[in-house]
């Protein structure tokens, strides 16, 4: 194989080469731009998650503050329960007490003091029988002014025992509330676990997109510098098959006149006659066959 032969051979496959390194760029171009669209929409869910997180945080913050302020009025609550129930014992106590002293009602007791008085006023009897009954009316007005005074604390009792009831409601309302605040506290934490671990593996993902894109760059700069590399030894060798290829002519060039004088030289020893064309490739005037 001639020289320029083998510099045609390097140079079509050279070509060949910048061809398939292109090619490759260009793949890995196109690929860098899919892995960046999909980084960019990867961020966008990750600005999503982040923003449905802070939504979930101020939901639970609020609800923790309202949980606080019912959990502060159940032990407001508690706190006067205590002390209604005590005061419900002793005045449960005296109430027994005042029931098992005066077993009559305030009715019987006013009706018997009234018939006795009547019995004074409308009866003549003997006065030890009517001191007797003067005693017994005395007896039933203090038995009277205690039925009286039970009734008082009968009242105040059951006064005192709707309070406790209505705070018991109060209460159960109040668990309920905290309990329901709870339960969506503890779904809310759920929903935010979730989210974190969306989160979590959303930010790995773009870490990794990250390297591949970093990595990708990097072969993408070490490619475009080696088709630079290989395009200059192509302009090169190109440059090279140039100079041979007018070398070859020049040589071919004046192999072409030297046989061409010899030929004017002969015909000039045979004593012939000359052309014009004869003398000037003879004097060498000619410098193109």
């Amino acid at each position: 194989m001639s020289t320029e032969e083998s510099l045609i051979k390097k140079i079509d496959d050279l070509r060949e080469e910048i061809k398939i390194l292109k090619t490759q760029r260009l793949e890995l171009i196109n690929r860098f731009r899919e892995v960046s669209e999909e980084k960019k929409k990867l961020r966008e869910e990750l600005i999503s998650i982040k923003n449905k997180l802070e939504n979930v945080w101020g939901v639970k913050n609020n609800l923790r503050e309202e949980r606080n302020k019912l959990i502060s009025q159940r032990r407001e609550v508690l706190s006067k329960l205590r002390d209604i129930r005590s005061k419900l014992v002793t005045l449960r106590e005296n109430v027994n007490s005042f029931r098992n002293g005066t077993p009559r009602s305030i009715t019987r007791i006013k009706q018997e003091i009234e018939r006795l008085e009547w019995r004074i006023i409308t009866e003549s009897l003997p006065i030890e029988v009517e001191s007797k009954i003067v005693r017994e009316i005395a007896r039933l007005e203090e038995e009277l002014e205690k039925a009286v005074e039970g009734k008082k604390l009968m009242e105040e009792y059951k006064e005192v025992r709707a309070e406790h009831q209505s705070l018991r409601i109060v209460l159960e309302e109040l668990n309920r509330r905290i309990n329901e605040i709870t339960e969506k506290m503890k779904a809310l934490g759920d929903k935010e676990h979730k989210l974190k671990g969306e989160r979590d593996s959303l930010r790995k993902k773009l870490e990794e997109l990250s390297k591949e894109l970093t990595d990708m760059r990097s072969r993408i700069d070490q490619l475009s510098t080696h088709v630079n590399s290989k395009i200059e030894e192509l302009r090169a060798l190109q440059e090279e098959l140039k100079n041979l290829k007018a070398s070859l002519a020049k040589s071919k060039e004046k192999e072409v006149l030297s046989r061409k004088k010899k030929e004017v030289e002969k015909k000039m020893r045979e004593t012939k006659k000359l052309t014009l064309e004869d003398l000037k490739i003879y004097y060498g005037e000619v410098e193109d066959s």
